[in-house]
């Protein structure tokens, strides 16, 4: 993962790479999947983004029983949505998907939008200790009431990245996809004017994004059409500079000296919209949801979320508590089987 002369890093795998293996579907065609649990805990698989029949989830209490060492599940379901869009667990959450338990899958168009290349970057990053090992202390409560677990190591599709060898006048459909745990990216790519057509696996208006940055935060997947109009033989810096003051150079777009493939490119072309149903809103039944927590919020002084604090003061590196809320209530770790429901929703009935 770190590159020649560095160590090898253990990670967790699906089908032993990391990412897991790029799963291709084709739009309305049904699927099934077997996941054989090789871990020593428990675990699932959720399929992040896809609609699915409930069951097929992959959400531990709640949508199934977790798949125990040693076990099996088969997943089933017909992906009605072409896009982009990524595999992960949801037991131990925090520690398996930090640990590399990660994947893409893509649903394909009936009809492709025309591109000379269709590319995947794979982004996350680690936190890697001298030795070049995961580090430990996933669950901290500092970090859980603050950004997040944010690593100190940057991959693109499982390795430091390189250059990334380019034709110039070649139309790229570039599929970005944040696996990361908690950071952020705010991506530019210098000499370049990417447009976006889908936003988290659904098709958008083709667009340039604001200020030329593409905003990914963890779990988004974003496609963008990329029209290599550089110079034969240049490079060409892809920039992350989210985090004030530590902006750095992600990979460089490295050209080839080939004649370019064409000189003047058409407009770019819309991606098919999938068959999302549309709400009637004017009859819609309405609820609030209130998004509390952090280190600073009133909240940690009081109540649940008080109590967890200062359980967890015997140090502030100690496992998380409850440090965030949606109308009051915290989920801890992935304990979802004996919560209330927030809502008890009919339905066919819009909200």
């Amino acid at each position: 993962m770190l590159g020649k002369g560095n160590p090898e890093t253990d990670v967790w795998t699906y089908g032993g790479v990391f990412p897991g293996p790029l799963l291709r579907l084709r739009q309305g065609e049904p699927v099934r999947i077997v996941v054989e649990n090789r871990l020593d805990e428990d675990t699932t698989v959720h399929w992040h983004g896809i609609r699915l029949p409930n069951a097929m989830d992959g959400v531990p209490g709640l949508t199934q029983p977790p798949i125990r060492p040693g076990e099996s599940f088969v997943y089933e379901f017909t992906p009605p949505d072409a896009g982009t869009f990524w595999y992960h667990p949801h037991a131990n959450s925090l520690e398996q998907l930090g640990r590399g338990l990660a994947g893409v899958l893509i649903v394909e168009e009936a009809k492709p939008v025309a591109v000379d290349r269709d590319l995947l970057w794979v982004l996350r990053d680690w936190r890697v200790t001298s030795e070049g090992q995961i580090a430990s202390g996933f669950g901290n409560m500092m970090e859980a009431g603050m950004s997040g677990r944010v690593g100190n190591t940057i991959t693109l599709n499982g390795t430091v990245p390189g250059d990334q060898p380019i034709r110039a006048g070649e139309r790229v459909r570039l599929r970005l996809v944040n696996v990361s745990l908690a950071r952020i990216m705010s991506l530019r790519f210098e000499g370049h004017a990417p447009v976006v057509i889908a936003i988290d696996g659904q098709p958008c208006e083709p667009h340039k994004p604001d200020g030329g940055r593409i905003l990914l935060g963890p779990a988004m997947r974003i496609d963008l059409l990329i029209d290599m109009k550089g110079e034969p033989g240049g490079r060409y810096r892809v920039i992350d500079d989210f985090y004030e003051g530590l902006e750095y150079e992600l990979t460089r777009l490295a050209y080839s000296d080939a004649v370019p493939v064409r000189t003047r490119f058409p407009e770019p072309t819309a991606l098919p919209m999938n068959p999302l149903p549309e709400p009637d809103l004017s009859a819609a039944e309405r609820h609030e949801l209130i998004l509390e927590g952090g280190m600073m919020s009133r909240m940690m002084g009081s109540g649940a979320m008080g109590r967890g604090m200062m359980e967890g003061m015997g140090g502030m590196m100690g496992v998380a508590r409850a440090m965030w809320s949606i109308n009051g209530t915290s989920m801890t770790g992935d304990g979802h089987a004996d919560m209330p429901p927030l809502f008890t929703l009919a339905r066919g009935r819009p909200i």
